[in-house]
């Protein structure tokens, strides 16, 4: 007679289960972490601080094709000096980097979600403060 596994089985599937949430819990962290260093100068994030500022008064407005446009003008931008800005801290730029694609991410899909994609630029803008050098 065959005697079933099922703990054994049970285990392993536990096991798996606890890795892969050990996994999530790292990755979150990770994506939280808000350190960023103080690597560009005052002109170099003028015109993304200006950018976000305006989709921010655009979306507040109710200007629907001018938040998009000044959005996709930030977007252009910030891609434009991604040679210059990245190399000097990896961290600082991917954090900024990810935040910005979160606003377009909310403020640009089909479902647009107006209340994540002005959170998201206004942390985009707290980001550009802290990554500023004074």
């Amino acid at each position: 007679m065959i005697k079933p596994r099922f703990g054994i089985l049970s285990i392993g599937l536990l096991t798996a289960f606890g890795a892969l949430m050990a996994f999530a819990a790292s990755t979150n962290a990770a994506e939280t972490h808000s350190t960023v260093d103080r690597v560009y100068s005052s002109a170099e994030t003028a015109e993304f601080k200006t950018l976000a500022k305006a989709t921010i008064e655009a979306l507040a407005s109710g200007k629907q094709s001018e938040m998009v446009a000044k959005l996709t003008d930030l977007e252009t931008a910030w891609d434009g000096k991604e040679t210059v800005l990245r190399p000097r801290d990896e961290a600082t730029w991917t954090l900024l980097d990810k935040t910005l694609d979160k606003a377009i991410s909310a403020l640009r899909s089909s479902h647009t979600d107006l209340s994540k994609g002005n959170a998201a630029l206004s942390d985009l803008l707290k980001l550009f403060d802290k990554a500023t050098k004074p």
